[in-house]
């Protein structure tokens, strides 16, 4: 972050000074919102959340190293050596100010938004490009109107590229992310049911995500999937260079004779006899591995660059992550769910071969609204006909109904077990599994699967250490 004088950053957010700000006072070095991660030359900004206000804070934050500070009301006691400037919302503040940074950038700022497949893509663009460019990508899910200005802040402003990740639950998120970073390339990853109590249906999911073209220069480029023909319609008003992706040969690029494997996935681009490979399970990775190759064109990468990055490229934890737990093989997916991603997780492991038996562990899909017992019934009857599973763990309230529609199916009622919550299905599901099998593990966050993978990693580890030390 290029340092900015307190006078500066007043300017910029329009807020009023609370206290004297002296003409001597140290440049602000860092934006930090969390005392725990305080540096010396913060401005440290005082958000209140429904559970918590950071403004109880302020001394901390002051011992820390904070030089200055952003808040909502009067403060009845100043700190030494701490401007602070007042706001009538601090969230906002933080907001303001970091379009204020972003536009001192001379790199290339590229923006991710879509149902699925955010993450995974961020570190593909990444990837793909980082052999010829010099940037950062935004960590973990930095995805919110919190986060996406603490990506911009620390980033050097020099630097070739940023590719920040753009989510959203309610209508106004994204254009409010996009009119925040001013991206000059956006992609569009897809567009599926999800958040569906704060967007409505699935066309209120495409004009949400559409409106990342609201920060779009006209002169940058959009990347879009062309399979969604109501998603092309919703970004029509964006007049500049647009660039569709899919499985459809009429996408600009398109990916065929696709290969699936427990190391990866392969395809070629456009029917071209170059194979490019990137080492994360299931065909809709290539899907997004097109969007990466999008991007990486618009910034003049080679394609020989661009093969050998996206074969080196790292995954984001907990999708579709096969990890070995002892005798146990787990495809860990239990970051986050809704339809479109359930469904790829379910085809992926029903197309991986499996020495044992193949056991899906689904969860509840948050946020569905009133469309959440019909999704959830369609997960049980796809998981019922892909004939691949020999059983099937249902863990939440709302996956009853992919225990009953899986049942309904065909599926056989000794193979399904319903399970309340995680902690359960903790104790329960670690003691049942045999060698070789292959266990899938998928449900949103906040049903806490990886409890369950945490406990099935403690149980066999533990039973191939005490093994080795029996035999040694």
């Amino acid at each position: 972050m290029k340092p900015l004088s307190i006078r500066q950053v007043r300017q910029a957010i329009g807020g009023k000074p609370l206290t004297p700000i002296s003409e001597d006072a140290p440049p602000i070095t860092a934006v930090c919102t969390d005392t725990r991660r305080m540096e010396k030359g913060s401005l440290f900004v005082a958000i209140r959340g429904d559970n918590h206000n950071a403004h109880a804070f302020l001394p901390q934050a002051a011992a820390g190293g904070a030089v200055a500070a952003l808040v909502d009301s009067e403060i009845p006691e100043p700190l030494p050596n701490v401007a602070l400037i007042q706001v009538p919302d601090t969230r906002k503040a933080l907001g303001k100010l970091a379009t204020h940074v972003r536009k001192q950038y001379t790199s290339k700022v590229i923006g991710v938004a879509g149902s699925n497949g955010k993450t995974s893509t961020k570190h593909l663009i990444d990837a793909a490009i980082r052999t010829q460019l010099r940037g950062s990508i935004s960590p973990k899910s930095f995805n919110n109107d919190i986060g996406v200005p603490l990506t911009i802040f620390p980033a050097d402003p020099n630097q070739d590229y940023l590719v920040l990740e753009m989510g959203t639950n309610h209508h106004g998120e994204i254009k409010a992310l996009s009119d925040m970073a001013l991206p000059d390339i956006a992609v569009i990853t897809n567009c599926g049911a999800e958040h569906l109590e704060g967007l409505d249906d699935l066309m209120g999911v495409r004009r949400e995500n559409a409106q990342i073209i609201s920060g779009l220069r006209e002169n940058g480029l959009l990347v879009v999937n062309g399979d969604d023909a109501d998603l092309i319609a919703a970004v029509a008003d964006y007049k500049g260079k647009i660039i569709t992706f899919g499985f459809g040969a009429s996408n600009d690029l398109f990916a065929t004779d696709i290969v699936c494997g427990p190391s990866g996935t392969e395809f070629s681009l456009n029917d071209s006899r170059h194979r490019f490979f990137i080492p994360m399970l299931g065909r809709h990775s290539a899907c997004n591995a097109l969007a990466a190759i999008a991007v990486a064109k618009r910034l003049g990468v080679s394609e020989e660059e661009m093969i050998a990055g996206l074969h080196d490229s790292d995954g984001p934890e907990m999708r579709l992550q096969l990890q070995s737990a002892g005798p146990v093989l787990l495809l860990n997916d239990a970051y986050n769910a809704n339809p479109n991603s359930m469904r790829a997780a379910i085809e992926t492991t029903a197309g991986l071969e499996s020495k044992g038996r193949r056991i899906a562990v689904l969860g509840d899909m948050r946020e569905l609204g009133r469309s959440s017992e019909r999704y959830h019934r369609e997960i049980g009857q796809i998981a019922a006909n892909t004939g691949k599973f020999d059983l099937l763990f249902c863990v939440g309230p709302q996956s009853k109904f992919v225990a009953e529609a899986a049942k309904q199916t065909g599926y056989p009622a000794n193979q399904i077990i319903w399970i309340q919550d995680s902690a359960t299905a903790s104790n329960k599901i670690p003691a049942l599994l045999q060698k070789d099998d292959l266990v899938l593990l998928k449900a949103s966050r906040g049903i806490r699967l990886e409890a369950v993978a945490s406990a099935i990693f403690d149980r066999y580890t533990a039973r191939t250490v005490m093994a080795a030390r029996v035999a040694s």
